[in-house]
């Protein structure tokens, strides 16, 4: 394919000529993994293999764009089936209901994706590419977490954006934080409320926040917001506080879910200040702020999997979620098929390969502080895991971008960043590291004006591996990014 041609399916414009491969792979019966890979004519001797979003079904055009552009051999993957991202309440998910594309979805198909496009690259190019890279975020995080813990041979570097690597149990997430509203409907939330309480929680906690202007907060887990302090008072106008049931269910939100029988934490609670977009035009879909975790998520996510994989009943009815025995079930049924949470990455160490995971501290769909739980699993595995891993916690972004904080570093779904190297490109970044054995020290993320790249650069903020966080010097334009130092 020419430079320019586009594909009609996706509206997406071919960045450079190249080769233009699809077709279907298989290694058990009933499984059919389609797969595309692009190979430019101007290869960087390297392959990106780049992740999916939500139920998969598709192929990711624009990251097939993005990689191939910048001279890598790029595959996608349907995950192993044809349909949409996000299913419905009561809808049956014909993939979810056949152990194989389940797993595939789940683990298997970006490994089969992988194996072949190596293939194919080194048939093509007459040399199979010197280095591999994987890229991906949300469900495309949780496939970079599988590849690294259970095909570690698969690439050098991997990126795992916002990953939902513990699916299992981030899916009753979303049921526990769509609870209140349910069974409540003086416990919704509505945009008003939501940012009402935002600048709240942004007033009582302006330690958290870098520089006193921002409206974000770059260290969330300093803020214990009680949101009982927005209580209405008698004769206080309804806009201007907040009912008991929503403040009951502000309380649910932030915290872990629990499973009714034992007591133990499923996946944790939202951290304070992800509570509202303050860019959001109301009515649309936005990755940051409580907007669709109060039932949106729950249906279109956990209802389908969920009464399709688990309880083989497309009209369970997900308000009527147990806790306890239900959750139980998942634990037994689903796990095994979808998440990636051991902390024994020794396999992937060993070989040299490098990790680094990024999260948004104003995530809408993943809880923040569940990567920070990984890291510290592997660090008590396997003692401190600096030489191969570095999670870069990321201020005031949402779900894989968006949001008011610096939310552009190259990962997958973002804005693009403004110059593609180590320091401001989380793949470039894993090059250094993987290449030259420069270990990743800041990755400078940008945030464009009102999120559109033509307005031009509003800030950029050096993003640090955790524990360390970006702390302003005290001098200089707070909207430079050497204005800034990780500590």
């Amino acid at each position: 394919m020419n430079a320019g041609a586009t594909i009609p399916a996706a509206g997406v414009v071919v960045p450079t000529t190249l080769c233009r491969v699809t077709g279907t792979v298989s290694s058990r019966p009933t499984e059919a993994v389609g797969i595309e890979v692009w190979l430019p004519t101007s290869w960087n001797h390297r392959f990106e293999g780049v992740g999916s979003g939500g139920f998969g079904g598709s192929i990711a055009y624009p990251e097939l764009a993005r990689a191939s552009a910048q001279g890598f051999a790029a595959a996608s993957t349907n995950t192993g089936h044809h349909g949409s991202s996000f299913g419905k309440a009561g809808e049956k998910l014909e993939w979810a209901s056949n152990p194989v594309t389940l797993d595939d979805w789940g683990r298997n198909a970006i490994h089969l994706m992988t194996s072949a496009t190596k293939q194919i690259a080194a048939s093509y190019y007459g040399a199979a590419p010197r280095h591999s890279y994987f890229n991906g975020c949300s469900t495309g995080g949780a496939e970079a977490m599988s590849e690294a813990e259970f095909f570690p041979k698969d690439y050098d570097g991997i990126h795992a954006g916002s990953p939902g690597m513990a699916y299992s149990r981030l899916i009753q997430s979303f049921l526990w934080t769509a609870m209140p509203s349910q069974h409540d409907a003086q416990a919704t939330l509505p945009d008003a409320a939501l940012t009402l309480l935002h600048n709240a929680v942004l007033h009582a906690c302006s330690d958290a926040k870098a520089v006193p202007g921002d409206t974000f907060l770059t260290t969330p887990a300093r803020c214990a917001f009680n949101p009982a302090i927005l209580a209405c008072r008698p004769g206080q106008p309804s806009q201007d506080c907040l009912s008991p049931p929503q403040i009951a269910a502000v309380r649910q939100i932030y915290a872990p879910v629990r499973n009714a029988r034992t007591g133990a934490e499923i996946y944790p609670g939202y951290v304070r200040g992800g509570e509202a977009d303050p860019d959001r035009v109301p009515g649309r879909f936005s990755v940051t702020g409580w907007y669709m975790n109060q039932g949106a998520l729950a249906g279109a996510v956990a209802s389908p999997l969920l009464g399709t994989a688990v309880f083989e009943h497309p009209g369970w009815k997900w308000s009527d979620f147990n806790f306890g025995s239900d959750s139980d079930q998942i634990m037994r049924v689903l796990s095994a098929h979808i998440d990636a949470m051991s902390p024994d990455l020794r396999a992937f160490a060993a070989r040299g390969g490098k990790l680094i995971m990024t999260q948004g501290w104003a995530d809408a769909f993943n809880a923040p502080t569940l990567p920070v739980s990984y890291l510290m699993q592997v660090r008590q595995f396997m003692g401190s895991p600096d030489q191969f891993l570095r999670l870069f916690m990321v201020p005031g972004m949402g779900h894989c971008g968006g949001g008011p904080g610096p939310n552009a570093f190259g990962g997958p779904g973002q804005l693009p960043a403004p110059i593609t190297d180590a320091r401001h490109d989380v793949v470039a970044a894993l090059i250094g590291w993987v290449e030259q054995s420069h270990a990743p020290k800041t990755i400078i993320a940008t945030h464009y004006d009102q999120n559109i790249p033509s307005r031009g650069i509003a800030m950029q903020r050096p993003l640090c591996p955790y524990p360390q966080h970006s702390v302003y010097v005290g001098t200089g334009d707070s909207s430079k990014a050497d204005s800034f130092i990780c500590k």
